[in-house]
């Protein structure tokens, strides 16, 4: 008997597994309105980490959302593959489908201890002893490279278990819209990329270009925005003008604030992933990460700038282009070369674009 695909009527309760950054869960926005569309009599249940959890609290995409500690998705010998996250999907007693969104083998082995009818996943490794899914989405072992969109190999996990269409959903918080009123002159700016489990230092914009673009923005008459955790950026170099939010926000307000704003500038990063999941024309400035695999996705108002080098997108940890003078503490070159005048000519013509 042919295991899938599956017969969607038949599937009652759905559950989605993924350690995510705030960019991870805009990004799994589409595959959640796929499952809604399809399976509108199904309950749908995800299971993430805290930190990230909050955005999803009250979408209608989702029915219940299992927020776990941080620590259930630490790589540590006490977390040995992970049993605390599995233990968590365990206890919540039995799924018709379980879909397993991490990559890794050590990430998903565990699966097959969960309660479960069928498991499917995504997998990039080669061959390992023994699996806890029962089917994997090959991913190409140059994955951080790949052309297709993260939100895109998401979708794949719940088209390739019920042989259904794609929808073409792109991502939706609009969830977390308020209705106070517009900013139209106002312009979030964030400096900083990351999270609690990831690192995003490789991927950020210089510190000290941050300062030049807010004036220019200044001088055109806008107001430039701070956004990130308190303490994420050093305001004594931005201008007179500038308005510092840093640490003054929950995540669901500055998702809010973000929806009243008439744009974003930012690096590859969670609040430039919600910016445009909440409709707000958003600018990214990418080096070495991928823009085809982490950019907009389905939408016309987010653009990315990046440099037209040979070497772009490397996804590297270091920066092999030789730049006399240039210390190897510093940006990329690919982020150094995105000068503050030409990221504030490309946005405003952006935002200009775009009237809500």
């Amino acid at each position: 008997m042919m295991l899938f695909p599956l017969q969607v009527g038949r599937i009652q309760r759905i559950a989605i597994v993924r350690c995510c950054g705030l960019g991870d869960v805009a990004q799994m926005t589409p595959l959640l309105r796929q499952i809604r569309h399809d399976a509108p009599h199904a309950r749908i249940e995800v299971f993430l980490n805290a930190n990230a959890a909050i955005l999803l609290e009250g979408s209608p995409w989702v029915d219940t959302v299992h927020a776990l500690p941080v620590s259930a998705f630490a790589n540590r010998s006490s977390n040995r593959l992970f049993w605390r996250l599995w233990g968590h999907v365990r206890r919540a007693g039995k799924f018709d489908l379980l879909l397993c969104l991490d990559l890794a083998w050590s990430r998903t082995v565990l699966a097959l201890t969960a309660r479960a009818r069928r498991r499917v996943g995504l997998r990039t490794e080669a061959w390992k002893p023994f699996m806890g899914l029962d089917l994997a989405i090959p991913v190409p072992l140059d994955y951080p490279r790949n052309d297709d969109h993260t939100s895109l190999w998401f979708l794949r996990t719940w088209l390739a278990a019920t042989g259904l269409p794609d929808q073409g959903f792109s991502a939706d918080l609009s969830h977390l819209e308020t209705e106070d009123a517009p900013l139209p002159k106002h312009i979030a700016l964030v400096p900083r990329a990351g999270n609690e489990l990831v690192s995003g230092d490789l991927k950020q914009w210089p510190l000290s270009y941050w300062p030049r673009l807010a004036r220019r923005l200044l001088e055109q008459g806008w107001t430039p925005v701070v956004l990130g955790r308190d303490g994420d950026f050093d305001m004594q170099a931005m201008p007179e003008g500038t308005l510092d939010m840093q640490g003054k926000l929950s995540i669901k307000e500055v998702a809010a604030y973000l929806y009243r704003c008439a744009g974003l500038i930012g690096n590859d990063s969670g609040l430039f992933h919600i910016a445009l999941a909440m409709g707000t024309p958003a600018v990214g400035l990418f080096g070495p990460t991928a823009a085809l695999r982490t950019g907009p996705f389905r939408v016309s108002h987010g653009h990315v700038i990046t440099v037209p080098l040979q070497c772009v997108p490397c996804c590297s940890n270091t920066c092999a282009v030789a730049a006399a003078g240039r210390p190897e503490s510093e940006r990329p070159f690919c982020l150094t070369a995105l000068q503050p005048d030409l990221v504030a000519e490309e946005a405003l013509t952006h935002f200009a674009s775009f009237h809500r």
